[in-house]
């Protein structure tokens, strides 16, 4: 754990042995939970540097393993993906909740082949998922998985996410089969659905869709005339209306994020592959501003911390031939740009404290 400007650098573990794939704060900031060497989750607090080791997989070969907590701030949901050995690449999911005791319990009730990710509700209390060419939503209070989509049709082509609105209550998504894919929204409660990109022939190259904090937008990469370009822009869905607007000119883009008052936008752009600067994009004014004054290899991801006076990304130099993730912050304004990790450190994942 570090500050913004690099002081008070602590290790939260005693071993740094192993690869550490996921870091996920409780809401209230107090524990810590990372999957290590890609089969064991471990439970730690800031003060207490002595992890609890709370899950080891049983899969043949190393899992594919996310966290999430829950809504009690205590409950730990484990998800688990097994790749079957000689099933010809096919996947099991498990999902595993983990109580303030250490109690293992299994959940029970999916189905054995589901066609996406697992998808956790930002509340903590549903899973979404796409399985027999339909959405469901199931419970993590032992209720069934209910059907969601009434129409059967590709819900996971090309890791289509099932992206929550921050309130639960809605589900966005792509349908189609790649890349003439479009983009849906539909109600958890009624199951109403509607289309939000209608025209034919709607294409995506890469299916991600980033919603604002307050539920207004959807933010996502559109590409530039397809097939005969791989560049995209940054595109804006309003959700209530239904109106698109395009925010960027063509180029490449990464690191998408939102401010946490959902006024502001920063994302990694570049004219050419692997030479990409940090920029923030002010909504109301359609400003832009230069975060970063030399560009980078590649910029992988941004986030905005809690109180939205700084953010994190993680970066590639461009003198970089081993591709080291620098971890840098930087103020919304461009002012106060400091590296946080050493050239021969490899920073990932990183993670803000939540606020308590």
């Amino acid at each position: 754990m570090v500050q913004p400007l690099g002081s008070q650098r602590q290790p939260l573990t005693n071993s740094g042995s192993g690869l550490f794939s996921h870091l996920v704060w409780s809401p209230d900031g107090q524990q810590l939970a990372v999957v290590q060497n890609s089969s064991e989750v471990y439970r730690l607090s800031p003060v207490n540097k002595d992890a609890t080791r709370v899950f080891a997989s049983q899969c043949q070969r190393p899992a594919d393993l996310d966290l999430v907590w829950g809504s009690d701030r205590q409950t730990l949901l484990i998800q688990q993906r097994c790749t079957q050995p000689d099933a010809d690449g096919q996947s099991r999911w498990e999902v595993f909740l983990v109580d303030a005791t250490g109690q293992l319990t299994p959940l029970t009730g999916l189905p054995p082949q589901i066609e996406s990710d697992l998808y956790t509700s930002p509340q903590g209390d549903r899973l979404a998922y796409a399985a027999n060419q339909h959405i469901y939503v199931a419970g993590l209070n032992g209720q069934p998985p209910r059907q969601l989509t009434q129409e059967p049709g590709v819900y996971a082509a090309a890791g289509s996410p099932l992206a929550w609105s921050p309130d639960g209550t809605q589900l966005a998504f792509y349908e189609g089969r790649y890349p003439e894919q479009r983009i849906n929204l539909i109600d958890i409660a009624s199951g109403n659905r509607r289309l939000l990109t209608p025209e034919d022939g709607f294409q995506i190259y890469r299916s991600h869709l980033v919603w604002s904090p307050n539920g207004r937008y959807l933010a996502f990469y559109q590409p530039h005339n397809p097939p005969y370009s791989n560049q995209e822009v940054v595109a804006l869905i309003e959700v209530a209306t239904g109106e698109r607007q395009i925010l960027t000119r063509p180029g490449f883009y990464n690191a998408l994020s939102w401010s946490p008052d959902s006024q502001q936008l920063a994302f990694a752009a570049g004219d050419q592959l692997e030479q990409q600067a940090l920029f923030r994009l002010e909504l109301e004014s359609k400003e832009f501003t230069a975060l970063t004054p030399q560009p980078f290899q590649t910029i992988l991801d941004s986030y905005w911390a809690p109180q939205g006076d700084w953010i994190a990304f993680t970066a590639v130099t461009r003198e970089d031939d081993l591709g080291n993730q620098m971890l840098h912050v930087v103020r919304p304004d461009a002012t106060q740009l400091t590296v946080l990790t050493e050239p021969d450190e490899y920073a990932f994942p990183f993670a803000w404290v939540p606020l308590p």
